[in-house]
C-alpha cells in the first residue's frame, strides 16, 4: 500500500490543490513556472553547482514511445528512481523555465512520475510553456 503522499514545499501543495480541483491547473503551471525543479542526469555537476552540457536527464516514454522529461518537486521525490536507473545516480536542482529552454521540441514533461501526486505535460503543452518563458 502507497503511503499518502505529504507535500514538502510550497510547489508540491500547489501540485496537490491542483489534483483535487482545489485550484485550477493553470495556476499550478504558473507556480511551476517559477519553480525550482529537481532533473536527474548520468553525470554530476560541475564544481560550483555548473550545469554540464554533456549531462543526460532522465526521461522516460509513455506507451506512444513520446519522451518525457522526468522532473521532480523535491530531490526526496527522485530516491527510488535514481535506485532503479543507476545510470542515474546524480540529480540537481533548476528553474523549470531555464530547463524548457534546452529541451528538445517533441518531449514532454513528467513531474513525480510513479508517485501518488503527479503531472504529466504533452509536448505541445510543453511547446507553449516554452514560448511563454521566451
Amino acid at each position: 500500500m502507497r503511503q499518502p503522499f505529504e507535500p514538502l514545499n510550497d510547489l508540491e501543495r500547489a501540485l496537490v490543490a491542483a489534483l483535487q480541483s482545489q485550484i485550477p491547473v493553470a495556476t499550478f503551471v504558473q507556480t511551476l513556472l517559477s519553480a525550482t525543479v529537481y532533473v536527474l542526469t548520468d553525470r554530476d555537476s560541475q564544481a560550483g553547482g555548473v550545469w554540464d552540457h554533456g549531462a543526460t536527464p532522465m526521461v522516460l516514454a509513455d506507451a506512444k514511445k513520446t519522451p518525457f522529461l522526468a522532473l521532480f518537486t523535491a530531490p526526496e521525490r527522485a530516491d527510488a528512481w535514481s535506485k532503479r536507473q543507476t545510470t542515474f545516480g546524480f540529480g540537481r536542482s533548476t528553474d523549470l523555465a531555464r530547463l524548457l529552454k534546452g529541451m528538445a521540441p517533441e518531449q514532454g514533461i513528467v513531474i513525480n512520475p510513479g508517485l501518488p501526486a503527479g503531472f504529466e505535460m504533452q509536448p505541445a503543452t510543453v511547446a507553449q510553456l516554452r514560448a511563454q518563458v521566451g
